[in-house]
């Protein structure tokens, strides 16, 4: 009897310290505060121009405006820009080692071995992770997906013009 005691007091005490979550308390729980501003896009036409991808809509976010906080990152603004408008990502990893797998359900390798998504803010696409890079006011965020390592969206970084 102690026994089936100590273990239905065990559960609740485990489902009192866990916080379940709808669907639409995640996505209302975001908000679009904060004293600057930039604008973010998301883009996944080298995906719905590959041959074995199965994407028909290239325009997953169109030029959306965010207000964010100093100090934020692009993740930061990813999260929120999502969650406002109800988009399903995919990330692993935290702060700086902060790697989004997938977005709108399109995912590293789903359009061969070098596909996946990269960020570029203002044209540039940065070196860093997006948990490390900061934003600044005005700036411009356009998440990408590439099918070839960033040489299909303009990365010269990784053989791009």
């Amino acid at each position: 009897m102690k026994r089936i005691l100590s273990l239905t007091l065990f559960i609740i005490f485990l489902l009192c310290g866990c916080s379940v979550q709808s669907a639409d308390d995640y996505y209302n729980s975001a908000d679009n505060d904060g004293s600057l501003s930039a604008t973010i896009s998301i883009n996944c036409q080298t995906a719905v121009d590959y041959p074995d991808c199965d994407v028909e809509n290239a325009d997953i976010l169109n030029d959306f405006t965010v207000h964010f906080n100093d100090g934020d990152t692009v993740y930061d603004v990813l999260v929120k820009a999502c969650k406002l408008n109800r988009i399903q990502f995919e990330y692993e990893g935290s702060g700086s080692s902060t790697y989004i797998k997938g977005i709108n359900y399109l995912y590293e390798f789903d359009c061969g071995e070098l596909s996946g998504w990269e960020y570029s803010v203002n044209g540039v696409f940065p070196s860093v992770g997006c948990g490390s890079y900061k934003l600044s006011d005005g700036d411009n965020i356009k998440w990408l997906y590439t099918c070839d390592l960033g040489a299909d969206i303009g990365n010269k970084y990784k053989g791009g013009e």
